[in-house]
């Protein structure tokens, strides 16, 4: 599937690619972020050990418009000094780009990135180590094209694969690839009924430890509810089926075994935007493919509020809540942060956030939890 999915994405960078370098101009963004935290648990443990953060993150974008053809590359790093833990000292590149082509009947589209993080800062959703400075290295590559069938019908192809290559033995480096079909018929002006089904195939590998090939399966079927200007609703009910063979190394010796499971799948999500508020909810239990070689099932909940009180300033706030279920282990994760933004002047952005962070491993049998207090600024130029 990967030598089709590279074919795939060649082919259609060269149908986007004459139309974009016959663009006369791109349009070009900055922006500057510098802001610093202190955070009271960096390693989220029951020995609590604080820390001073600081950040800077220039950004980048250019941008190319016309009827027919979009193109958009974002690109930035991210550096960060922390004044207790040197090690961790960081500077994360990444960039992305995304493009699409439209005929009349049809949207095709590339999307690609590459982009260097800390594994620690998906600790939280991964695996929970939250005191390794490994660097995680992420491609991915993003075909897809969606054909208008009837005026009431769209067919959705998509061939997504992504790489993550870690600099220590702690991770299983991980490729996914995924096959997509997803249709959507509009039943009226306000109702539409959707159905999608993929299959993927995930395939782990940690030097010397372990190696790990699981085939994943997901079929879905759902609905989109526009109920006014300001609010639609869509959700969607389905079932999953993973096989997957694990390879164990012991010395000379090496283990295998196969196991299968099944399960649904569910995603229900509100979203609300009307004058100056903005809403959203999102719930979901799916399939997570992660750093320890393993395709893990997931229940998520999320919510957004944002309230524009002038033209100058807002606030709001977001809460995440994560269940992995292992057969080793059980992992929960509660996220809240009220955040509040004032426009000090036209291109400069005064950012403030506070957030709290719980996180309960049932195999080590402790809940610990962690308060973080960030203040920034945003320069747009």
């Amino acid at each position: 599937m990967n030598k089709t999915i590279t074919q795939i994405a060649i082919g259609v960078a060269l149908a986007i690619a004459p139309v974009v370098s016959g663009a006369a101009t791109w349009v070009a963004d900055y922006s500057f972020n510098a802001d610093v935290s202190y955070d009271d648990n960096f390693f989220m443990s029951e020995s609590e050990q604080d820390t001073v953060v600081y950040s800077v993150k220039p950004e980048a974008s250019l941008m190319y418009v016309s009827q027919v053809a979009k193109s958009q590359l974002d690109a930035r790093v991210a550096l960060r000094r922390y004044s207790e833990f040197e090690q961790f000292d960081s500077e994360d590149p990444a960039f992305d780009w995304k493009n699409s082509y439209k005929t009349e009947r049809s949207t095709w589209g590339l999307d690609f990135g590459y982009s260097e993080n800390s594994q620690r800062d998906a600790a939280e959703l991964d695996t929970g180590i939250f005191d390794s400075n490994s660097i995680v290295e992420t491609i991915y590559v993003n075909p897809s094209v969606n054909l208008d069938i009837t005026e009431r019908d769209q067919l959705g192809v998509s061939l997504n694969y992504s790489e993550r290559d870690y600099d220590t033995n702690d991770f299983s480096d991980n490729d996914n690839q995924t096959l997509g079909l997803d249709w959507q018929h509009r039943v009226n002006e306000v109702i539409s009924t959707t159905a999608m089904v993929s299959i993927s195939q995930y395939d782990a590998d940690r030097i010397a430890i372990s190696s790990n090939t699981t085939d994943y399966l997901q079929a879905t079927i759902g609905f989109i509810y526009k109920r006014s200007e300001a609010m639609t609703i869509n959700g969607s009910i389905g079932h999953f089926e993973t096989d997957r063979q694990q390879r164990l190394v012991f010395g000379p010796v090496t283990l295998v075994s196969d196991s299968e499971t099944t399960g649904a799948l569910v995603k229900l999500g509100v979203s609300y935007s009307y004058e100056k508020d903005v809403f959203s909810f999102n719930l979901s239990r799916g399939l997570y493919p992660s750093s320890q070689g393993l395709v893990e099932e997931r229940d998520s909940i999320a919510l957004h509020y944002e309230h524009q009180f002038s033209g100058r300033s807002a606030s709001g706030i977001n809460i995440y809540w994560h269940d992995t279920d292992l057969e080793s282990e059980n992992r929960e994760t509660i996220t809240v942060s009220p955040f509040y933004n004032y426009r000090l002047t036209e291109k400069l952005q005064l950012q403030t956030s506070y957030v709290f962070r719980s996180y309960d491993r049932q195999s080590t049998a402790n809940k610990v939890e962690s308060n973080r207090v960030k203040l920034g600024l945003r320069y747009s130029f």
